[in-house]
């Protein structure tokens, strides 16, 4: 064995903390990053009680698109419509496809008049600029994945961070926005924006300038109680603040476009999750795991309709317009599960009674997103049996002291309240019928930023 065998190649985008974390597992660049600082459940607790800062998400796909028809390209290619998309705003970035099921959502910054920034839609918005409708609208686009950091900065005390960070006042950004500013000499970009559900924001910059940066908001933030995020807890920020979240709650359809399949396969613009989109790769688990419908979705069951206005042509419009236009869409909620029925999965692991022990409930959830792409879905039971939804996984919330799970279920169960059954342990294994009920949905009701007034703050 060589002298260097044992060496492990860490993620550049982490600094080294002093002590180091306390865990690390594989990045999304396939490089050694932090698993766990301190433990899942203090970083849990930040965004509740404190804050985060979270360097995981780098490098992130992004592409700036450019063009003076830029709005008119993303109205052609997106559900998402274009009102009210002006310099200094941010987006939600949504396309499906001509059945309605969507294929890729992310987000869009509009950073020029001739030019919007995506995060988390390549590859498909890239081969939409490159291989269709590019020339047509006078478009082009450039990839800044890796050249380019994004910072995460969630919890009530989040606000106070970027102002220490920045030395500016920005007690009258509002939600899904942002501004030019700069942390230690260096340009920086501002985004009022998490996926905690608290007040959250984002800091964005040069690669090279990413140590340095980094090094100031932890220096700032940690009088303010403030925790560094591994990957462990991340995605339970998304189940909390109700926003299903690719590869952890719902996975892409496999594309059906062979000129598509052809450019992702080829290109190096794109990262690993545009092999998983194109392969189908993300292993599925869970009593719904026979059916691969259930983990496709259309932006109706998610409460995502909102965005689509149906006075210009789009991909997929037709079938968008059928959706909204049917009752039996399923709506996506938040279910709270029993105590009392997970201590005795919990307890089965341990009796000696001649039975198969049910599946295990371990850990804070159950998706290891970083480490291969799990996506758990069980079914959702009425009181006789019948099929009425299903539920993404599960998660430890242990601020509120319940374990909860989004999903959809059918409208006419969508009440809060309402009792139903989350269908327990994969097909073929013993499994157990868990009592929930339909809880308020999103289910973290800390300080939220899509309703926060910074103002008065």
């Amino acid at each position: 064995m060589s002298d260097t065998a044992h060496v492990l190649n860490f993620d550049p985008w982490h600094p080294l903390p002093n002590p180091p974390a306390s865990s690390y597992s594989y990045s999304l660049s396939m490089q050694v990053s932090p698993y766990e600082y301190t433990n899942w459940r203090d970083e849990t607790m930040s965004w509740k009680t404190t804050c985060y800062l979270h360097s995981g998400l780098n490098p992130t796909d992004t592409l700036a698109i450019r063009g003076e028809r830029v709005l008119d390209f993303l109205a052609r290619v997106c559900a998402t419509n274009m009102d009210n998309f002006e310099v200094g705003r941010i987006k939600h970035g949504l396309c499906v496809d001509e059945q309605g099921r969507i294929v890729v959502d992310g987000v869009m910054m509009r950073t020029a008049e001739d030019e919007v920034t995506t995060y988390w839609m390549s590859p498909l918005i890239n081969h939409y600029v490159k291989n269709v409708y590019g020339e047509e609208f006078g478009v082009t686009g450039e990839v800044l994945t890796g050249k380019v950091f994004l910072f995460q900065i969630g919890g009530p005390k989040s606000l106070e961070v970027v102002e220490k960070a920045t030395g500016e006042n920005f007690h009258d950004m509002k939600h899904l926005r942002f501004r030019d500013s700069t942390i230690c000499g260096h340009p920086v970009r501002i985004c009022r924006v998490g996926m905690a559900g608290t007040l959250a924001y984002e800091v964005h910059g040069a690669f090279e300038d990413t140590y340095e940066i980094y090094n100031k908001l932890w220096e700032v933030g940690q009088p303010l109680g403030m925790r560094r995020l591994g990957s462990h807890c991340y995605c339970m920020n998304h189940g909390e603040n109700g926003y299903p979240q690719f590869g952890v709650h719902f996975a892409y359809p496999i594309p059906e476009d062979q000129e598509f399949l052809d450019y992702v396969r080829t290109t190096e613009d794109r990262l690993q999750n545009g092999i998983f989109v194109v392969e189908g790769q993300f292993m599925l688990d869970g009593s719904a795991a026979c059916n691969r419908d259930y983990f496709v979705h259309n932006p109706y069951e998610f409460g995502w309709g909102k965005m689509i206005k149906f006075d210009h042509d789009f991909i997929g419009r037709e079938a968008c317009e059928r959706l909204a236009s049917d009752p039996s869409t399923r709506r996506i909620v938040t279910y709270e599960w029993n105590a009392d029925d997970i201590a005795e999965v919990f307890a089965s692991q341990f009796k000696g009674d001649g039975e198969e022990p049910y599946k295990p409930i371990e850990g804070p959830s159950d998706t290891e997103y970083w480490l291969g792409g799990v996506t758990h879905h069980d079914l959702v039971l009425d009181e006789a049996g019948n099929v009425i939804g299903t539920s993404f996984g599960r998660q430890n919330a242990c601020y509120f002291r319940h374990m909860i799970s989004i999903g959809c279920v059918d409208p006419q169960y969508a009440e809060e309240g309402s009792d139903v059954y989350v269908l327990w342990g994969n097909p073929g294994q013993r499994q157990k019928k868990i009592r929930a009920k339909i809880a308020r949905y999103p289910y973290n009701n800390v300080l939220r930023s899509d309703s926060t007034d910074v103002s008065t703050l």
